[in-house]
């Protein structure tokens, strides 16, 4: 009995760390660089000789704006929200543009789903720079 204690112990002793799990990595650093789009602020990496990656706020901007010209000119909602959204950002009417924003598109989950679309083809290569970044 002693001796398959010993065994036992002598592995757990000498057990290897577990690979790490790629695919929960770049869902994390997706999730993070969505927050960060969401935000406003944009997504840029670099590797060693390779040109500069990124997403930028204006390329997320751009993929909402393409998402909801498409849904408004598909929607029989209000034809005059897209109106009452710029007079409202135009006069500083927070609350107004809120509610015309929310009756377009009132899906965060929609928004983050078009950020992750644009941040999937990076996710590996921002790994890798994060990590020749370390060395």
């Amino acid at each position: 009995m002693n001796a398959a204690l010993q065994s036992a112990q002598h592995e757990w002793d000498n057990r290897q760390p577990d690979e790490p799990d790629d695919g929960e990595a770049e869902r994390i650093w997706i999730d993070n660089a969505t927050e960060d789009l969401l935000r406003g602020v944009g997504v840029e990496f670099k590797r060693h000789v390779h040109p500069k990656q990124s997403v930028t706020f204006e390329q997320f901007a751009g993929a909402v704006d393409e998402h909801l010209s498409t849904l408004l000119l598909w929607s029989a909602e209000s034809g005059s929200v897209l109106g009452r959204l710029y007079l409202a950002a135009r006069a500083g009417w927070k609350s107004e543009g809120q509610a015309a924003a929310a009756e377009i598109l009132d899906d965060d989950d929609k928004l983050r789903e078009l950020a992750r679309t644009l941040l999937e083809p990076l996710a590996k290569d921002a790994l890798i720079a994060e990590a020749e970044a370390a060395e």
